[in-house]
């Protein structure tokens, strides 16, 4: 990964993650945990382009392979330096010289803040209050200057001077990156708010404490590096935030929930940025890497004098090369005798060779039956692989497999450049179609010779789809749970058929079913019906059961046909013992007592009427307790009956255990 390439990757993160921020923790009044989400946004953003996503996967080893690699034979035959018609200015170079300049610039200021801080705690007016790391400066004269004292002791304790610094380097590489310094705003700004609430709540008046702040607005800040308390800039927010409602506790959930799976989504698309192939043409055409160089041909003269055979020279920054070969552009030998040329192929060779000794099929792959090929561009650099992109992807492992071994390379003589490498995986045994049987090597890759990586397709297992009698099973298909567990769901979920109910229909019903390999059931069918909806009930009911655990046969899965009697009863109440209600007759029939049923004054004839088992209670009042409920309907007593409340009829589903 070049330089260009690692820097485009971390600016493109430090505006996503703070994008992220303002939309939906900068309101929030938890600035602790805004100011951890701000820092980790800036150590984040420098270490996501490292990850990389062959270090989670697994490498599994198969079996032997056999590898073979296509002859060398193509002969690079003529290449002609052509000068071109009009002068063309490398913007790239241009660009590499501003950034450089920029770098220095802003290294220099940084530099120069460190030097003067001295000199200004040495010389802090009346009326400054800042502070560095462990030192602060506060004016004696200051009005409120404990309160003052205090709001720097925040600063001084909890480091804060450590964030603006780490932003300050930060800024200082991406310093073309307008979102940097809103992260330097930021991250200053929840510095005050933090300092501001401890110091308000010292002072115990939060007006007071708003009233102190713009008393001194118009205090000088002493340098960028230090925490200043009368800071104009940022009065007006203080203000406002010293005031605001806490937020709520359920504001947390922001910081619980979508900050980790934010980060999570940038980790793992963060290999689709790293091969986002504009990204990779706008990094190329930066040579950061080569920073020393670009600078000392902007100080020197910029021309360098190529000898072709006819002896001309011309401009190395206005010659275009032209392929004039007739074959297939790919590295190899070269025809001549010349020693150079003879090392260069041999360590090809070596690299071909280490290629065909490393790769295996990964198993997933075989397993899978994958074959096809696949297409690998990266950039070799002094030496070193960058920017491993595979442009055709095939799956199951195989690109894993190819840019590890091609990553683990470490013997490249000479071969600074873009390359392109085809890889094709082929399964004997097989006729599973190949994918991406159209790659094409990349457009302005040099190409190399095409990989064949070969294995050997698995045997297929002979499947078996008999249906087995349950009796005569290894391991019988089972519940979870067991049966127990089985006869609670019937229980649980079988509804008793209105129209059986209605009719009095008892009795059982034989359904029978297959457990299929995966557990579920299939093939529900009635083989005694009972009728009156009973037999469509008992299928729905099963049609709802969870998978159960299948049946074993010589150790194999296998299907099983299960037999299941389900049995539909109306449940009875006991008989109750006969009672009979008996009153005796009263002196004067003249004057009965009042008669209440179910809370109603009925006549006493009513009583001749009532069925004893239908009656749960009778209470007896007389004189003022009878007057006190009813008034004077109730002065010769009153009888009061309590019916029963009539339940609804029982209905329960058994299951009949035939074993």
């Amino acid at each position: 990964m070049s330089w260009a390439h690692y820097l485009l990757q971390v600016n493109i993160y430090l505006i996503i993650f703070y994008c992220f921020y303002k939309l939906l923790l900068d309101k929030e009044t938890y600035f602790v945990l805004n100011r951890i989400y701000l820092v980790s946004s800036g150590l984040f953003s420098l270490a996501i382009p490292f990850l990389r996503f062959e270090l989670f996967s697994e490498k599994v080893v198969s079996d032997k392979l056999y590898i073979s690699v296509s002859e060398i034979n193509a002969v690079v035959n003529n290449y002609a330096i052509l000068p071109q018609t009009q002068d063309q200015y490398d913007w790239g170079r241009l660009i590499v010289i501003i950034y450089i300049f920029g770098v220095l610039c802003y290294l220099l200021y940084f530099i120069y803040q460190l030097l003067a801080i001295n000199l200004l705690f040495s010389r802090a007016s009346a009326n400054d209050a800042f502070s560095f790391f462990q030192r602060k400066s506060v004016a004696e004269n200051l009005p409120e200057r404990a309160t003052v004292d205090l709001h720097e002791d925040i600063h001084v304790k909890q480091l804060h001077t450590l964030d603006v610094i780490f932003f300050e380097i930060l800024g200082i590489i991406t310093w073309f990156n307008p979102v940097i310094y809103l992260y330097k705003k930021s991250v200053k700004n929840i510095h005050e708010y933090l300092a501001d609430e401890a110091a308000a709540k010292f002072q115990g008046d939060k007006e007071t404490y708003a009233l102190l702040l713009l008393s001194q607005a118009f205090g000088v800040k002493p340098n960028t590096l230090m925490n200043g308390f009368f800071t104009k800039s940022l009065i007006k927010k203080r203000i406002f935030m010293l005031h605001k409602q806490r937020s709520k506790k359920t504001a947390i959930l922001k910081y619980g929930l979508f900050v980790p799976l934010f980060a999570l989504t940038l980790v793992l698309s963060s290999a689709t940025i790293r091969k986002n192939n504009q990204i990779l043409a706008v990094a190329d055409q930066i040579p950061l890497n080569d920073a020393s160089s670009v600078v000392n041909q902007a100080i020197k003269a910029p021309l360098s004098v190529v000898n072709l055979a006819s002896t001309s020279a011309v401009k190395l920054d206005q010659v275009q090369v032209q392929d004039l070969v007739t074959k297939s552009n790919v590295i190899s030998p070269s025809a001549s005798g010349d020693n150079l040329e003879k090392e260069k192929a041999n360590s090809w060779n070596s690299f071909y060779k280490f290629l065909g000794d490393g790769i295996k099929y990964p198993a997933e792959a075989v397993k899978k039956k994958i074959q096809g090929n696949l297409v690998v561009n990266f950039t070799v650099s002094r030496g070193k692989v960058n920017d491993l992109v595979v442009q055709n992807e095939l799956g199951g492992g195989c690109d894993e497999e190819v840019t590890q071994q091609i990553a683990n390379y470490d013997d490249f003589f000479q071969k600074d450049g873009n390359y392109c490498l085809k890889v094709t995986f082929k399964l004997d045994g097989t006729d599973t179609q190949l994918k991406n049987e159209d790659a094409t090597n990349t457009e302005g890759y040099t190409v190399l010779q095409n990989l064949v990586i070969t294995g050997y397709a698995p045997k297929e297992e002979v499947t078996d789809n008999r249906v087995y009698n349950f009796v005569a099973m290894e391991i019988p298909p089972s519940y979870p749970g067991g049966l127990n567990e089985f006869y609670n769901f019937l229980g649980e979920n079988i509804k008793y058929p209105v129209l059986a109910g209605d009719n009095d229909i008892q009795g059982t019903v034989f359904v029978s079913f297959t457990v299929e390999k995966d557990g579920s059931l299939n093939n529900i069918k009635v083989d005694r019906k009972l009728g009156y909806g009973t037999d469509e009930e008992a299928v729905r009911v099963l049609k709802l059961s969870k998978r159960w655990n299948p049946g074993m046969q010589n150790g194999r899965v296998v299907r099983v046909k299960y037999n299941v009697p389900i049995k539909f009863s109306l449940g009875t109440e006991k008989q109750e013992a006969k009672t009979d209600i008996i009153f005796k007759g009263y002196a004067d029939d003249k004057t009965p007592p009042l008669v209440v049923l179910d809370g109603e004054i009925k006549e006493m004839g009513i009583l001749k009427d009532i069925d004893p088992k239908t009656v749960e209670r009778i209470t007896v009042l007389k004189g003022s307790n009878a007057i006190a409920l009813y008034g004077k309907s109730g002065e010769n007593g009153a009888i009061v009956i309590t019916s029963k409340k009539q339940k609804p009829r029982s209905i329960t589903a058994t299951l009949i255990n035939r074993n």
